[in-house]
């Protein structure tokens, strides 16, 4: 493996490690509030996290359609940067549902009163709570040296005998 290639993974997980970290820093719920003071800073973080996993997009394109994905340290990277991507849209989504959930919330809050207020205030601290963990999980994706590996052929084979069959494949029982 070239020390080239090397050196530039380790200069761009790194480069990812921190802003992975700077952007899960920056998700702090409310302590209080209503639902309408809110939806603003939960828009601008999940703003965040949809910049993050633009970013982290364009470099696995980047790097897919370059020279270095022909190379062990490349095909690594661009899996890190694939799982990376995957838990960082997980962390959107959770901020997303926390968003749709405080601005209905703000928009019932004229009937329900004050258990609007602590609904809305559960369902942000649910959010942001599971939209760390993703980020969490986006940030070890890229600070492992070594990437997950790939399902096992049994388990892709009991995926190809549920979808024939259309059924789920059913979870295997361990001793």
């Amino acid at each position: 493996m070239s020390l080239t290639n090397e050196g530039f993974v380790h200069a761009r997980l790194t480069a990812w490690q921190r802003r992975i970290t700077e952007t899960a820093a920056a998700l702090v719920p409310p302590e209080t509030g209503s639902a309408q003071a809110a939806i603003s800073p939960t828009a601008d973080e999940l703003g965040a996290v949809h910049s993050l996993a633009t970013g982290l997009l364009a470099d696995l394109r980047d790097c897919a359609n370059s020279p270095l994905a022909a190379t062990t340290a490349g095909r690594e990277y661009v899996v890190q940067l694939a799982t990376a991507l995957v838990h960082t849209n997980r962390a959107a989504t959770h901020l997303s549902t926390a968003l749709t959930g405080l601005a209905e919330t703000h928009r019932f809050a004229h009937r329900h009163g004050p258990a609007a207020s602590v609904e809305s205030q559960l369902a942000l601290t649910l959010g942001h709570a599971a939209a760390l963990r993703s980020l969490k999980r986006a940030l070890e994706s890229v600070t492992g040296s070594q990437p997950r590996p790939a399902p096992t052929a049994g388990v892709t084979e009991q995926h190809h005998r549920a979808t024939e069959t259309g059924g789920t494949p059913s979870p295997r029982r361990h001793p």
